[in-house]
């Protein structure tokens, strides 16, 4: 997988935004693939790399019956010629193939062995990595949402596209499941004490998000950096979890914008945006990038 092309950075113009004197921005990583979309394309680029380094034939990770990262993961693994693998939580779809998401189907269309495991052995999956590297010696592991120390540093270019496309923004705003998003964007955000100052602001798509505070610490490192928050209080009710006033505000967004969003992860980035304005925490003379993550393949499957 060569560095992504470059996506817009699309202005949203809206009497809000002037009234409150801020530029917004949404950087449009829903169109960086057909297929491995947004913040997955940067998550797998270098994995894919470092496997196909490897001699290796297959990738081989884990995810839910509407992940995107097993999605991108098997049109990943057919474009890199590798077979694919995915661990999938709920053993109750192993016999019912006619109960399974859009997501699982299309990635079995695309060559993926799907391979359905409790809950209860999914939540030791970390204790199955042995095993399972023991039992697919030809296999690349990759985590669930394809989230370590590589993922983390494919977004380098996409920050570069950033400091490109508008050098003075002062706030960006992204989804976050895992971390690694967050971190590759804290971490590639260029830093002196020169610089515009920059706040990078995570908004987590499941409940008690502060458990992955650690993990994102640890990936960024030691290198100063610009502010940064976790915002855990827009999850709307958790994981692939919604509402009617969720809905109504992504049907708003939409018709105003004329820019798709996914239910799962990005609406909820866009309402955390518009919170947080209205609470005042963006002030005026704000440049201000909300990132696409993608996601639409998912978009109308929600629990």
């Amino acid at each position: 997988m060569n560095s992504p092309e470059i996506t817009p950075l699309t202005p949203l113009i809206s009497p809000l935004f002037e009234a409150y004197n801020i530029s917004v921005y949404m950087k449009r990583e829903e169109l960086n693939h057909p297929f491995i979309q947004g913040n997955k394309l940067h998550k797998l680029r270098l994995n894919i790399q470092a496997a196909l380094a490897q001699h290796k034939t297959t990738l081989l990770t884990f995810g839910g019956a509407y992940s995107n990262h097993i999605a991108a993961t098997a049109v990943a693994a057919q474009e890199a010629g590798l077979s694919s693998i995915g661990i999938i939580r709920g053993d109750e779809l192993a016999t019912q193939p006619e109960n399974w998401s859009a997501t699982l189907k299309q990635a079995s269309k695309n060559g993926m062995t799907l391979q359905f495991v409790t809950r209860a052995e999914y939540r030791k999956k970390s204790e199955m990595l042995t095993l399972l590297q023991a039992k697919f010696p030809e296999a690349y592991l990759l985590p669930e949402g394809g989230s370590n120390t590589l993922a983390v540093e494919g977004f380098k270019p996409l920050m570069q596209q950033i400091e490109m496309q508008c050098p003075d923004w002062t706030h960006l705003f992204s989804a976050v499941g895992t971390g690694a998003t967050l971190a590759g964007l804290i971490k590639h955000t260029p830093f002196s004490p020169q610089t515009v100052q920059r706040t990078i602001l995570g908004v987590a798509v499941l409940k008690q998000g502060d458990y992955l505070l650690p993990q994102i610490k640890t990936w960024v490192g030691q290198k100063p950096v610009h502010s940064w928050k976790l915002l855990t209080q827009y999850h709307g009710g958790g994981y692939a979890k919604s509402s009617d006033a969720l809905q109504k505000k992504q049907q708003a967004f939409e018709q105003a914008f004329d820019i798709r969003l996914d239910p799962i992860y990005t609406v909820k980035m866009v309402n955390a945006f518009y919170e947080q304005l209205k609470q005042g925490e963006i002030k005026s003379g704000s440049k201000v990038i909300l990132l696409h993550t993608g996601g639409l393949q998912g978009s109308t499957q929600l629990t």
